[in-house]
């Protein structure tokens, strides 16, 4: 009778083990490699739009516009919302209403981050 307890008690263990680890192939192995792969992407396209900007001799710029009544930062070369804000355009200062009227062009997104970060704080 104790060879037969010792022998479920193994196959349990052995079960759960077998368990744990199929769980873990399952789920946590595709999400980590979902996540590399989104990477890989994503570092893929930047690199080619880089490579498209210099064979053009272009640069990329940006500027700043309203939609739906929230500041919006687009990419001036192809006319693409780069990045939503909170900023209401009814909360901003006259300055930076009076520099979108002006088209204000900022060479980088360093530049635009600074610009933003100065008027609201």
């Amino acid at each position: 009778m104790k060879k037969i307890n010792r022998f479920l008690l193994v196959y349990i263990m052995i079960l759960t083990v077998l368990c744990g680890y199929m769980y873990y192939v399952a789920f946590y192995k595709k999400d980590h490699a979902k996540d590399q792969l989104i990477h890989q992407v994503q570092s893929t396209i930047q690199k080619q739009e880089k490579k498209k900007a210099a064979a053009l001799g272009q640069k990329t710029t940006y500027g700043l516009a309203f939609l739906n009544g929230n500041l919006v930062i687009v990419n001036n070369r192809t006319k693409e919302i780069f990045e939503y804000t909170d900023m209401k355009e009814e909360k901003l200062p006259k300055e930076i209403r009076q520099m979108m009227k002006q088209k204000k062009v900022f060479e980088n997104r360093q530049e635009v981050y600074q610009f933003l970060e100065s008027y609201s704080s």
